[in-house]
């Protein structure tokens, strides 16, 4: 009877108040460490989020500014300051006959890709080796453009606007007897840590850079560093092209973010463009 008694007691006993706090105390470790952990791999996760969002922001911009690049009228690409500008190319083709050996009105081509009706503002771009053949109107390499008729017999007709008579006279021959119809320039520039893209503004010599001159532009991409330390970033260049090689842009741009100001993506690429005019 009395072992009975003692095993019923040894049944009914509870915690003690030591094993209560060693409990809370562990409980409490195993909390800490939880919060801590999870705190880290969400503060992993929002750096990678924002380190992402940069890298594909300059990714976007870097891509944009070369494609465009690429289909630039020979010539016609120059860097002034913090802006880079040039004429992109609507459509190309070979002419028939000679341009530069009297005043024309028009002249025959090879039948090619125009289906464009709003012809205004553009142009007839012809050998242009240089910038000032594209900007400088009087240096007889570029003229503006009438109409473009429909094709006859894999042919067309371009008819260029008469300013004078008896008609436009082109400066030199293409070698390869090709020519160009080109829009108005486009320009990137970077003011204040952003990058706006320029259009629709006209051709202007020398270049100009000023809102008055070249519109307020399209917002592309904010936060773009210009000082390394105690250097001035240089972000577009520009080397002209010889018989030897091909014409080279270089992009540098560097792009953070006002969360983190020490933290930023570099992106530096070189875009060969086309040198034969």
């Amino acid at each position: 009877m009395v072992i009975s008694q003692i095993k019923n007691a040894n049944f009914q006993r509870g915690f003690t108040l030591v094993e209560m706090v060693a409990v809370i105390v562990l409980l409490g470790i195993l909390a800490v460490g939880s919060t801590r952990f999870i705190a880290d791999a969400v503060q992993i996760f929002q750096d990678t989020t924002r380190r992402d969002t940069l890298a594909q922001q300059g990714r976007f911009v870097v891509e944009r500014i070369s494609r465009e690049l690429r289909n630039a009228l020979p010539g016609s690409i120059r860097v002034s300051g913090d802006c880079l500008e040039f004429s992109p190319i609507e459509a190309a083709s070979s002419y028939l006959g000679n341009v530069a050996d009297t005043h024309k009105t028009s002249f025959q081509s090879v039948d090619f890709d125009y289906t464009s009706t709003a012809v205004s503002n553009r142009r007839v771009a012809i050998y242009t080796i240089e910038n000032k053949d594209v900007y400088i109107y009087n240096r007889k390499a570029v003229v503006d453009l009438d109409r473009v008729d429909t094709a006859s017999a894999n042919q067309r007709q371009v008819h260029l606007k008469n300013y004078t008579n008896p008609g436009h006279k082109f400066r030199r021959e293409s070698p390869q007897q090709r020519f160009y119809i080109v829009t108005r320039p486009v320009s990137f520039c970077l003011r204040s840590g952003a990058l706006y893209r320029h259009s629709e503004y006209g051709w202007n010599n020398p270049q100009s850079t000023a809102l008055a001159d070249i519109g307020a532009g399209l917002l592309l991409a904010n936060h773009i560093q210009l000082i390394d330390g105690a250097d001035t970033v240089i972000p577009f260049r520009f080397s002209a092209g010889t018989s030897q090689r091909s014409a080279v842009t270089q992009l540098d741009l560097r792009f953070n973010d006002t969360s983190e100001p020490d933290e930023w993506v570099r992106f530096s690429q070189e875009v060969f463009v086309r040198n034969t005019p």
